[in-house]
């Protein structure tokens, strides 16, 4: 925790978790537990904005062809990635855990038009959820 001495008899505690879930903080002075503590509370989620998601497959792609990009979750802390595709047709989602906090992810349309993804943790959107992707016809045409 962060604690900063307010020059007035107080002292402010900022305490940024990195897992959700039931939370305990001792707090003392001279040793002793001030009253109140321990004091317990409850994460209900944890900040999503350390996870990122990049590639192709967010902004453009190609009808019958495999769209691809990558989540980045390394520094999130626990939590849970949901992936959502909305679109003219319904595309089949795939993610493989590349094991090293990432994920790649891939997605087929079958007809062109504008695809949001939706990207989210913990179920907050990421920085930049949702995407658009413009998908075009068939490049051998």
């Amino acid at each position: 925790p962060d604690i900063t001495d307010n020059k007035d008899g107080t002292v402010t505690v900022r305490y940024a978790p990195t897992e959700a879930g039931l939370h305990e903080m001792d707090i003392r002075y001279d040793n002793m537990h001030i009253p109140g503590s321990p004091l317990q509370f409850y994460v209900d989620y944890v900040n999503s904005g350390h996870v990122t998601a990049y590639g192709p497959g967010l902004t453009h792609g190609v009808v019958n062809k495999p769209a691809v990009f990558t989540v980045n979750t390394k520094d999130a802390g626990e939590g849970g990635l949901s992936l959502a595709i909305e679109g003219p047709s319904k595309a089949e989602i795939g993610c493989t855990d590349n094991q090293d906090g990432t994920c790649t992810v891939s997605y087929l349309p079958v007809l062109p038009g504008d695809y949001n993804i939706l990207v989210k943790y913990n179920d907050k959107h990421i920085p930049g959820s949702p995407f658009t992707a413009k998908i075009t016809g068939d490049d051998t045409m």
